[in-house]
């Protein structure tokens, strides 16, 4: 994972918070991902095995700050993966994930013009959509870090939202949800200068959120579970 932590315009971030969530207490702390995930289910881990490009895939995420109800947490305001059924769990989550083309920088030992991974290195992670690059995030490391010196974020919140197949009903679906993870690890933790950019594009809102002041990136591993959520509220009838 190339995660790379900024300051933003805090009217900017308050402005893509979904009802009921407020700004969290940094309201202007904005986090840029880019990641390959590995994951399987519980039922059928072998699938890793048999079908190997079942259970990869590729993340871009933007996360920013917010609460409820004096619980803070965070939102993913604009999230894009390259597999449908990555897709599916994101709007499950109530994240509103759309399908794009993510690549990041793959290091080998044995490359004789690629750095290992260390001091000096630089990894990038691209996302695109419709043929058209929506943004980049690297890192050029310095040094090995610590789990620790990784802003936490706190509570992942979702809203899930699906409007009624009769365009003059309330929404079929319309809850805040409070998304569960156990098990969460980090290793192999490396700090380092981060890079960020964001490129006009067609049907991408991301240019209100442009990088004021870069604050850190990382590179690092993780792993988690997620058994699932549970919904904190429901939110009647209103339109999104």
């Amino acid at each position: 994972m190339i995660q790379v932590v900024y300051r933003a315009d805090p009217e900017a971030v308050r402005a893509v918070l979904p009802p009921p969530l407020e700004p969290g207490p940094e309201p202007d702390r904005v986090t840029v991902r880019v990641t390959e995930v590995i994951s399987v289910g519980d039922h059928d881990p072998d699938l890793a095995y048999r079908q190997p490009e079942a259970t990869q895939y590729g993340e871009a995420i933007v996360t920013v700050p917010c609460q409820y109800r004096g619980e803070a947490g965070v939102y993913l305001p604009f999230i894009w993966t390259d597999h449908d059924w990555s897709m599916l769990r994101g709007w499950l989550n109530g994240w509103p994930k759309k399908v794009g083309a993510i690549r990041m920088t793959r290091l080998h030992p044995l490359h004789p013009k690629l750095p290992p991974l260390g001091p000096g290195a630089r990894l990038g992670g691209v996302l695109s959509r419709h043929g058209e690059r929506i943004l980049f995030a690297g890192v050029t490391l310095d040094g090995p870090a610590r789990p620790e010196d990784l802003p936490r974020l706190g509570t992942y919140f979702g809203v899930r939202y699906l409007p009624s197949v009769d365009p003059a009903a309330p929404p079929s679906v319309h809850e805040l949800v409070r998304v569960q993870t156990t098990g969460r690890v980090v290793t192999d933790v490396w700090k380092g200068t981060g890079e960020l950019r964001f490129y006009d594009a067609e049907n991408e809102e991301l240019g209100p959120l442009a990088p004021r002041r870069i604050e850190s990136a990382f590179f690092f591993r993780s792993g988690w579970t997620n058994p699932g959520g549970a919904v904190v509220a429901r939110l009647g009838s209103d339109r999104a």
